[in-house]
Order: structure tokens, then C-alpha cells, then sequence
């Protein structure tokens, strides 16, 4: 391999982190540095990822396909929290906190992710720390946005709770 398809394999790469909110405000040395972190992961379609409980040490990106989001709520039920497409990511949890996963993950599609390891993160924070800030402003951000959606999701759920018991509010 060239070192021109290289470089042209590293700018397709940072073109499409570009396109994840993980990356928003990076310049183009910043995802050039980004780049040299990322790892390929290829799943077939319904593939597992990672389980709820699982001790995570990166993050995901989609590049291609779409992943499921899913938590256990009971026996073998489980509860579908979110879809993943392209330019989303998910398993942030776990590298923030160092605390097993929350969640499952599973290939709906056939996938192409990009990892990110904590290690590498972290190497980020020492080594381009304003590049580090923007993706921790950015992580807040998607925490906050999937925070309200939680609690909108509860609210319904008690909502529907209270209406199977048949509560009426006193008037």
C-alpha cells in the first residue's frame, strides 16, 4: 500500500467522523489525531456486541448498518431502547465511568463500527486536551438530549401504570 492511499484511506475515515456529533468543532488535525485511534469492528446481522453487565473499555461509532440498544426487564424480555444509525454512537457509559455496561447492543444489519478505546481517550486527554474538552462538551451534550428522552419514557410508563390500576387523581 502507497502512502497517497493511505492518506486517502485516513481522509475518507476523518470525513466520516466529521459527520458524528462525538466530533463536533474538530479541526482537521484534531480528527487526523482521532483517526489514528480508531479500530474497524465488522457484525453480521443479529450479532451480539456487547451484553448488559459486560466490562466495557470503548465506544462505538456506526459507520455503516444499524445496532439495537436494549435493556433486560425481566426473564428473557427485554426492552428496546434506541436504534442506532450511521454517524451515531453508543458504550460511553462505560468508558467515562469504568463501570460494566448498561445495556445490550446487537447488529440489526450487517455493521461496520469504529472503536474507540478508553486507553486512547485517555492518551487524547494528556495530549490534546482541547480536543478532549470538545468531546467531552460533545458526550454532554448526547447525555442531556438522551437524559430528557429517559425521563419523558418514564413519565409514560407511569402514565400508563396509573391508568391500568384505574387511579383517578382526587378532584
Amino acid at each position: 500500500m502507497t502512502d497517497t492511499s493511505v492518506s486517502q484511506r485516513d481522509q475518507g475515515l476523518a470525513s466520516r467522523l466529521a459527520g458524528c456529533s462525538l466530533f463536533a468543532y474538530f479541526t482537521a488535525d484534531e480528527l487526523g489525531r482521532v483517526v489514528s485511534m480508531v479500530h474497524t469492528r465488522r457484525f453480521g446481522k443479529g450479532d451480539f456486541i456487547f451484553g448488559e453487565g459486560d466490562v466495557g473499555k470503548e465506544l462505538y461509532i456506526v459507520e455503516e448498518g444499524n445496532v439495537a440498544i436494549s435493556k433486560a426487564i425481566k426473564d428473557n424480555l427485554e426492552q428496546v431502547l434506541a436504534h442506532m444509525g450511521p454517524g451515531d454512537y453508543f458504550g460511553e457509559m462505560a468508558v467515562i465511568e469504568n463501570i460494566p455496561r448498561t445495556a445490550s447492543a446487537s447488529a440489526e444489519t450487517d455493521c461496520s463500527l469504529l472503536s474507540i478505546a478508553e486507553a486512547d481517550i485517555m492518551r487524547l486527554m494528556e495530549d490534546e486536551p482541547r480536543a478532549a474538552a470538545k468531546i467531552m462538551f460533545n458526550l454532554m451534550k448526547t447525555m442531556s438530549a438522551r437524559l430528557q428522552a429517559t425521563n419523558e419514557q418514564l413519565r409514560e410508563a407511569v402514565r400508563w401504570g396509573l391508568e391500568a390500576t384505574g387511579y383517578q387523581p382526587e378532584e
